[in-house]
This record gives C-alpha cells, structure tokens and sequence, in this order.
C-alpha cells in the first residue's frame, strides 16, 4: 500500500536505483535527527513503541559525522 507512492516519487525525481521503503524510512530518520528533529518526535513518526528504538538512527548519524570528520581532517595536510 505504501510502496507504490514511494516508486511514484522516485521515478519523478528520475531515481532508478533500488529504494525499498526500509531503506527510504532509515533514511528519512536520519535526515529528521541531521536537521534538528529531536529523538522523541522521530521515535512517534515512525511508530516506534519505545524511544530507545530509534536510537540506531542515531549511532548511524554520529557514524557519519565522524567518517566525515576524519576524512576532512586528512584532506587537510
């Protein structure tokens, strides 16, 4: 039922990767967290029953922040 909006948006914005709506859902919460959508409120988009759920998205997130980190910092030199 949802993933047919989901293949209409992609094949709009002219994606032909593979997107299947697990992936599309991690990665609308992790954008939400990147731009200042607290825990909590992300937790109750997705449904989840307990906000520690949601907490994956968050180690994803700092994952990505410190790879991003490292390789500024050695571009650097």
């Amino acid at each position: 039922m949802l993933y047919g909006p989901l293949k209409r948006w992609l094949r709009e914005a002219g994606i032909t990767k593979r997107i299947t709506f697990h992936c599309f859902r991690h990665t609308y919460a992790v954008l939400q967290l990147a731009n200042g959508t607290d825990i909590y409120t992300v937790s109750k988009m997705l449904t989840h029953k307990h906000v520690t759920t949601a907490e994956i998205y968050l180690e994803l997130l700092e994952d990505t922040k410190n790879s991003n980190a490292w390789t500024y910092t050695n571009t650097q030199k």
